[in-house]
């Protein structure tokens, strides 16, 4: 099976999507735009797809320039491993994940963080080549293999918040980086929303990895917060927001107002 490797001559023979920001209103997949990829093949990005007609890439990058929340100097951080719809032995994400390994072997090491949902789902697929259940962050997993053994381990960054503003009290920060013009349009549409429930919405471009790494946001460059609280690295939809802001525990989040919520 060939291994096709993209880059800013070759980005052209196909879409790359975006496999982790779901669609809130369709099982439909985005696409990264152009310029977004290009400037992380400048970064030092590598994709490498398998010439197949499912989509099947690896895309993983020096962690140094890793847009999450993460310190992991000298290692090779796995932004994504994708196969649609891979069989029960997934040997074309086997295929995938070693080709990669192979090509970072000089590194401390690999380093990925999984969903926790996506974790509890391969868990056993990296165990068992090798991989350590390493740290954990709400929501969010680090595993890590090592290639060398007297080297610091990963860790995560910071905590997972983030500095409100004074002035937009009880309002909304929305961080975001440029990645697609899909993603862009649901953001814009979470915007609205929370606009029209009343909340004053800050919008806050994230467009370097320092910044997406300290965000506060897991996922680092997708967060939404309500003074200094994380809410969710997810797109919502309307049903979504409503769901999402009648869960919090208005309590916990404002401890000097409890009597009067409680009320």
């Amino acid at each position: 099976m060939t291994l096709i490797k993209l880059d800013t001559h070759t980005i052209d023979q196909g879409t790359l999507p975006c496999t982790d920001l779901k669609n809130p209103n369709s099982p439909e997949l985005f696409t990264y735009n152009r310029d977004w990829l290009l400037d992380r093949f400048e970064e030092g990005m590598v994709i490498i797809k398998l010439d197949t007609s499912k989509d099947a890439f690896i895309e993983y990058v020096p962690a140094e320039f890793a847009w999450k929340p993460i310190h992991a100097p000298g290692y090779t951080f796995i932004n994504h491993v994708y196969v649609e719809d891979d069989g029960p032995e997934q040997w074309l994400k086997s295929e995938l994940l070693q080709t990669a390994e192979t090509n970072n072997s000089k590194s401390n090491g690999m380093v990925i963080m999984l969903e926790n949902k996506d974790f509890n789902r391969d868990r056993d697929f990296y165990l068992q080549r090798g991989y350590l259940e390493h740290a954990h962050i709400p929501g969010f997993t680090m595993l890590v293999k090592k290639f060398k053994t007297e080297i610091p381990v990963p860790a995560f960054a910071m905590p997972i918040s983030e500095k409100s503003n004074p002035l937009n009290r009880h309002g909304i920060r929305i961080s975001y980086a440029d990645q697609s013009a899909f993603i862009n349009y649901y953001i814009h549409e979470m915007k609205v929303i929370f606009e029209d429930m009343g909340f004053n919405v800050e919008m806050h471009r994230i467009d370097t990895p320092e910044n997406a790494r300290e965000s506060g946001s897991p996922y680092g460059t997708f967060g939404v917060f309500m003074d200094g609280h994380f809410l969710t690295h997810k797109l919502l939809n309307k049903h979504g927001i409503e769901e999402l802001i009648g869960s919090l525990d208005l309590n916990e989040m404002y401890p000097e107002y409890k009597y009067l919520i409680a009320s």
